[in-house]
């Protein structure tokens, strides 16, 4: 990026109008090899302020050759006028240049908006889903705790009636042999005993459940934490994104200012060459009266001249 400076504009302007060619912001950054339109229009606006400019009042008539001064006058009065339109047509050119890398920043300003939506996008649908996510593990660990409990308070009822049956069958064993009748007391309480076996095994598969549970719980955890961490680089980006647009809107009003700026100069421009064409104007009828007076003495010298000859 080169380095914009008063000197540096001065320079470029000073080549520019060497080499034939109108200065301008588009031809000093061209010339620069880059800038930016806002720092070099002051800068170029300050070089042309300090040039001498060419005033039709500046020129000192000499009566001896009022002819000559006249055309001199009408020919510096065009000059003026050309150099009036000229700055004109310069500042109009620069609030073009202006103008169009303030259209470009607003192009960029646009879709740093698009992106930063498409962000917005994102964070909200990566949050719906960790929220998702996490209400599902939620609710899926909840219902193996309540399951795994009233597995545990069932095989624990189970436990007490089978101990109670083995206590029944124990007492039975031992009046077996004076009671044969309790016998039959003894065969109705084993199937307990099976039934305390398979309430065991029950109790082992939904430990093997609660484990299987346990790991896909952690594992929706390591997902929602995955998403988590997606979720923070999303926002940095979005962060990054809105400092990117504050920037562009930073300088699009200080593009807008520039061009209210140019405007003003436009307008001073085009009133200088209205005040010229004017000046110009009256110099034309200045010159007009001075070849009338011009023609009048001729006349008057011509008389006298005759009047001389006559006497002699």
């Amino acid at each position: 990026m080169a380095i914009v400076t008063f000197e540096s504009v001065a320079t470029a302007a000073q080549e520019i109008t060497k080499e034939g060619g109108r200065p301008s912001v588009r031809s000093v950054i061209a010339y620069l090899g880059g800038g930016s339109p806002n720092a070099v229009l002051p800068l170029l606006n300050e070089w042309k302020a300090g040039r001498p400019t060419l005033k039709s009042g500046d020129i000192e008539l000499d009566p001896r050759i009022g002819m000559v001064v006249a055309e001199l006058v009408h020919k510096a009065s065009e000059q003026a006028a050309r150099t009036a339109e000229e700055k004109a047509a310069d500042v109009q050119a620069d609030a073009e240049a202006v103008a169009e890398a303030g259209r470009e920043l607003e192009s960029l300003t646009q879709s740093l908006e698009g992106q930063l939506t498409q962000a917005q996008q994102v964070i909200a649908a990566k949050e719906r889903a960790l929220e998702d996510v996490q209400a599902a593990a939620s609710i899926e660990a909840k219902n193996a705790q309540e399951k795994a409990t009233a597995l545990q308070n069932q095989l624990a009822e189970e436990r007490a009636r089978a101990d109670q049956a083995v206590q029944a069958v124990a007492k039975a064993e031992v009046r077996l042999e004076l009671i044969p009748g309790l016998q039959s007391e003894v065969e109705r309480l084993k199937p307990f005993e099976q039934q305390a076996a398979v309430l065991s095994a029950n109790l082992d598969s939904s430990k093997a459940t609660i484990e299987d549970l346990k790991a896909r719980l952690g594992d929706a955890l390591a997902d929602a934490k995955g998403a988590h961490d997606d979720l923070e680089k999303v926002r940095i980006s979005e962060q990054s994104l809105q400092a990117r647009l504050d920037a562009a809107m930073r300088e699009i009003e200080g593009y807008k200012a520039g061009m209210a700026d140019q405007k003003a100069d436009l307008a001073t421009a085009r009133q200088e060459t209205k005040d010229v064409r004017s000046e110009l104007a009256a110099a034309r009828d200045e010159a007009k009266e001075l070849r009338a007076e011009i023609k009048a003495m001729a006349v008057k010298t011509d008389k006298q001249n005759s009047e001389q000859a006559k006497k002699s």
